[in-house]
């Protein structure tokens, strides 16, 4: 079902696309003349007080890229934002994930059952040895 929908989206964009193109064209060929465009105060000391002639399907074309490249922008900033976000959104789950198992032994400690109901004399004698061989280092190093 969504396959379908994205489909018929898709198909819709890039029809009214080539509609508007064609439009665009129809109109840029019936107003194919030289327009004179008369300089804004602000702009006069760098172009002149003259009014310039522009060809109207150029001028046109100006307004329409200017138009789309601002769009992309506004749409690629969006974008940029909303993956930044998720991007902190993971990080702080995982150093809330990273904290919870760096804590684990004190929030949840192991079970008594865990251990051996009698202790064992072999693990007490190995514990017994290593507790000489320390004594016997720090003798000699005195």
């Amino acid at each position: 079902m969504i396959r379908w929908l994205r489909l018929i989206a898709t198909a819709t964009i890039i029809l009214s696309l080539i509609g508007l193109g064609v439009i665009a064209g129809l109109f840029l060929v019936a107003n194919s003349g030289w327009v004179p465009v008369s300089i804004p105060p602000w702009l006069q000391g760098m172009f002149g007080d003259r009014p310039h002639e522009m060809w109207l399907p150029a001028l046109i074309g100006g307004w329409l890229a200017t138009a789309i490249l601002l769009a992309a922008i506004v749409l690629w900033s969006m974008f940029y934002v909303w993956r930044r976000r998720q991007y902190e959104s993971l990080i702080n789950r995982l150093e809330k994930e990273l904290a919870k198992l760096r804590n684990l032994p004190f929030t949840e400690p192991a079970p008594l059952e865990d251990l051996p109901e009698t202790p064992s004399v072999a693990a007490a004698r190995v514990m017994s040895s290593l507790g000489d061989d320390e004594d016997d280092h720090r003798a000699d190093a005195r």
